[in-house]
């Protein structure tokens, strides 16, 4: 069996194609489109120029997953890039017109526990914190004894705070305390009782960027997929200050996230102090991954079962 999950984020859309087999699942394909919904947002309502951009590309994925799998084996979910927003009825509406495809929107927890699922897949989850930074929206997971023990989706991202706070592409000391306030007032609904945390564990693109960017300055293994939290430190201190050979090579890394690379890692950045955390491990698996375990897998098990 094979089974296609589009992910409909504020910032990104993606797509990947399982296969299934045996109780196991492994990707077969894989690809992604940075569409910047937050940046289509005004007064809390997503402009319908984004929702017909977004449609656009549903339906080249669309078609890409129909080489491969059934209409009804694709799984639309819908992160912040639908849920914060208060025209989300008519978003819906319009991209079940446009593509045929019905976004399942996921609330914040939700999403959060997904992402968990998807992470303890790929790395190993005993005890720590799970961060995933989105677009628009940023959630994270307390978990211990490989169970998860609080979460939280708070409404900040990426892009939301880039498209809010800076003027041009590249923040300036001044924007980056903006976002740096911004990213605290938020934190500060975080009430966990924890002891120092040694793990944080990161899913999604900025994460995987952020990874990507450590190994290419500090010259780490390219398969290294842990790294010390200090490097983050260093990172955004050296992007903050706008060296301009640290931003050459961000953008022969991570072109795509030039604009969005600094806000990301500042909210990386407050996780690992406000923890302590001293390892970032990176997970290849997240929402994706946990939204076909739980939501897809799960009842295609229960339904073979109950057929026999």
């Amino acid at each position: 069996m094979k089974y296609t999950i589009i992910d409909l984020g504020s910032n990104s859309v993606s797509l990947s194609i399982y296969g299934y087999e045996n109780g196991k699942f492994d990707k077969i394909f894989n690809q992604k489109e940075i569409v910047g919904l937050a940046e289509y947002v005004s007064n809390d309502a997503l402009d319908i120029i984004g929702i017909k951009k977004a449609c656009v590309i549903l339906n080249v994925f669309k078609e890409t997953a129909l080489k491969f799998t059934k209409l009804s084996d694709i799984h639309l979910v819908a992160t912040a890039a639908l849920r914060n927003i208060t025209n989300r009825d008519e978003a819906v509406k319009l991209i079940i017109e446009e593509t045929g495809l019905t976004p399942d929107v996921l609330e914040g927890e939700t999403e959060a526990a997904l992402g968990f699922v998807g992470a303890s897949q790929y790395v190993n989850c005993e005890n720590g914190i799970m961060i995933d930074i989105g677009g628009a929206s940023t959630e994270l997971v307390l978990f211990r004894n490989y169970k998860i023990v609080s979460l939280i989706s708070l409404p900040i991202g990426c892009l939301n705070l880039a498209t809010k706070y800076v003027n041009e592409i590249i923040p300036k000391k001044s924007e980056m305390k903006q976002i740096t306030e911004a990213i605290s007032n938020q934190f500060s609904k975080i009430n966990w009782e924890t002891d120092t945390e040694p793990l944080i564990i990161g899913v999604g693109g900025t994460i995987r960027a952020a990874l990507k960017l450590s190994r290419n300055i500090f010259d780490l293994p390219q398969e290294q997929n842990s790294i010390e939290t200090r490097y983050i430190k260093k990172i955004t201190k050296l992007l903050i200050d706008n060296k301009k050979d640290i931003y050459h090579t961000a953008y022969k890394t991570i072109p795509e996230r030039l604009m969005t690379i600094l806000p990301g890692l500042a909210i990386l950045r407050y996780a690992i102090k406000k923890f302590e955390c001293k390892t970032l491990t990176v997970s290849e698996y997240g929402i994706r991954e946990g939204y076909l375990l739980d939501r897809v897998l799960k009842k295609h098990d229960e339904t073979a079962n109950s057929d026999k």
